[in-house]
């Protein structure tokens, strides 16, 4: 499929930044509740297939969904999927596991 990936430090720079961006954290309700990126909404891999059938991701053309997941297996995956189906998304490598930045908001 073709989609951009970036790294978790691009995609740090892109949330400090303000860049526009639906940023979509696909891990379960627990993992997103204890920890989750700052602007990340919660859309469990699981149901993503639903949403996009229902049109619920149906949104501005202009704005990429970038996703993000615990290793970045189901973020890749996502967009594989959602790209075959025209949408604009982008990919975060490695997931939560390799992100080393300031924009975790953690509720411990």
């Amino acid at each position: 499929m073709n989609y951009p990936t970036i790294s978790m430090r691009e995609l740090e720079f892109w949330i400090l930044c303000g860049k526009p961006m639906e940023l979509i954290d696909l891990r379960d309700r627990k993992s997103y509740a204890y920890s989750h990126l700052k602007g990340a909404v919660n859309i469990p891999y699981e149901e993503l297939e639903d949403m996009a059938e229902e049109g619920v991701l149906d949104h501005c053309p202009d704005v990429p969904m970038v996703f993000y997941c615990t290793r970045g297996s189901q973020s890749m995956l996502a967009c594989n999927h959602l790209s075959a189906r025209g949408y604009p998304v982008v990919n975060t490598a490695g997931g939560l596991a390799a992100y080393r930045g300031t924009s975790m908001v953690s509720f411990l």
